[in-house]
């Protein structure tokens, strides 16, 4: 996947300066980024589980970003951090949780 935000720069100034929204599965940051299309960080914790369970995670937050990548507005650098709940959960949990966050950082 090309556009990633992988500078340990970017993901900081997200923590500092970007909107920040809170869910039962993710931690959603996003800030702007002035060039015109949006790049996606994701950071998995290993307190969440062993490489398997953290790469799953991964997978699924890069399938909710997939699937409404065309409805975002563009512009931004989205950092997405996992939480607990976020081990066991399905897809339609982390696209309802991706949806809820996207639309109150003003991204949908």
């Amino acid at each position: 996947m090309k556009n990633t935000v992988k500078l340990n720069r970017e993901f900081r100034y997200a923590y500092r300066k970007g909107a920040k929204v809170v869910t039962d599965y993710l931690v959603f940051y996003s800030y702007n980024n002035r060039q015109s299309l949006n790049k996606l960080g994701i950071t998995v914790s290993a307190s969440l589980g062993k490489a398997v369970c953290r790469n799953r995670i991964k997978r699924l937050i890069r399938a909710a970003y997939s699937a409404r990548k065309d409805e975002l507005k563009k512009g931004n650098n989205i950092i997405i951090v996992a939480r607990g709940k976020a081990a066991d959960a399905s897809f339609e949990n982390i696209l309802k949780a991706f949806d809820y966050a996207a639309g109150k950082s003003g991204l949908l």
